[in-house]
């Protein structure tokens, strides 16, 4: 019996890498139309897909996906999104991709958004608060046809077929294990900084950070968490306030975005660098805090990679991995 050809034999009949066959086959950007042209061709010859997926990968129709995220002052939100916009239009096939900006953080306007959205595309992906509204409205979409992914932050108990993003648990245990163990001997305060504790993702990582503290550091005492809504002047109140009120305040985890509030509070008071600064999501503005000590760490993620699984689900038949979540430091910033 025959052995079935594989990728290797694709990529030498199509004259390509199997890197290129790869990229091809799950329709991922960058490859020149006549570069897929004989990719597929080779794929045909080889009889590697059957003849409905080779239909589904050779059709000119694409796939309409509605990508919400949180119309927010949270700079990394926007930049995540101006790199979706760009990177959307050097796809050669999969998926024609929009993306919309909402008040994620009204339940009712989210719900209303993605119902709206879902009558005129085949699949959403979004960023939303985990409420009760925002899960009917998911379901319906779902029991509807419409393919549901959520984005950095999980809706509880719904039926969207996958979640995309870091594990938020072991981010808030990574964050207080960082400022625990660096922080002086004694007793001392930690503090923890949301957007909004309706965000699911926001909410794992507050837990993760709770429990290693209760359990391996309970000298340490972290007050309840402060609600800054994303917005960097917020923030900077927020956390002037925070300095007056906890004079023994060692460190501050932002769960959310927005961390520039944050820094320019502690640089106005002289405190940078004294109080130990942890915050997610690396951009131009937490990239300048590392580089002049403001913050210790940001744990972030590779937009490209998240964008990339979100289009692979699309037609992948098995729910994708938790995304790997890089920290980054003042002395391992990438270049850029």
């Amino acid at each position: 019996m025959a052995k079935r050809a594989g990728i290797r034999e694709i990529a030498q009949l199509a004259g390509v890498s199997e890197a290129t066959v790869d990229r091809v086959l799950h329709g991922r950007p960058n490859v020149r139309p006549a570069t897929v042209d004989r990719v597929l061709k080779a794929t045909a010859e080889c009889r590697y897909l059957s003849d409905e997926d080779l239909a589904r990968l050779t059709r000119p129709e694409r796939l309409r996906l509605a990508v919400v995220l949180p119309a927010s002052a949270n700079p990394f939100i926007r930049s995540m999104n101006a790199e979706l916009r760009a990177w959307a239009q050097v796809r050669d096939r999969g998926a024609r991709i929009h993306s919309y900006l909402t008040d994620s953080l009204n339940p009712d306007a989210m719900a209303r958004s993605l119902r709206r959205l879902g009558r005129r595309s085949d699949a959403l992906a979004f960023f939303g608060v985990d409420h009760p509204d925002v899960r009917d409205a998911v379901d319906e979409l779902t029991d509807s046809g419409k393919l549901v992914l959520t984005l950095i932050s999980d809706i509880t108990g719904s039926r969207r077929q996958a979640y995309i993003g870091i594990d938020n648990l072991a981010a808030g245990r990574t964050a207080a294990y960082l400022l625990a163990q660096t922080a002086p001997p004694g007793q001392g305060t930690l503090a923890i900084i949301a957007a909004t504790r309706h965000y699911r993702a926001h909410v794992e990582r507050e837990l993760g950070f709770q429990e290693l503290i209760q359990r391996s550091h309970p000298h340490l005492a972290v007050p309840a968490t402060i609600e800054g809504q994303d917005d960097p002047a917020t923030n900077m109140r927020l956390t002037l306030a925070l300095l007056e009120t906890c004079p023994d305040l060692l460190g501050i985890y932002n769960v959310g975005g927005s961390s520039e509030g944050i820094g320019m509070a502690l640089q106005r008071t002289g405190r940078a660098g004294q109080v130990r600064l942890i915050g997610h999501g690396l951009g131009p503005g937490t990239r300048q805090l590392l580089q002049d000590g403001t913050m210790m760490a940001v744990f972030t993620q590779r937009t490209q990679t998240l964008l990339e699984v979100m289009l692979d689900q699309l037609h992948a038949p098995t729910l994708p991995s938790l995304l790997p979540m890089q920290i980054v430091f003042p002395t391992n910033l990438p270049s850029s």
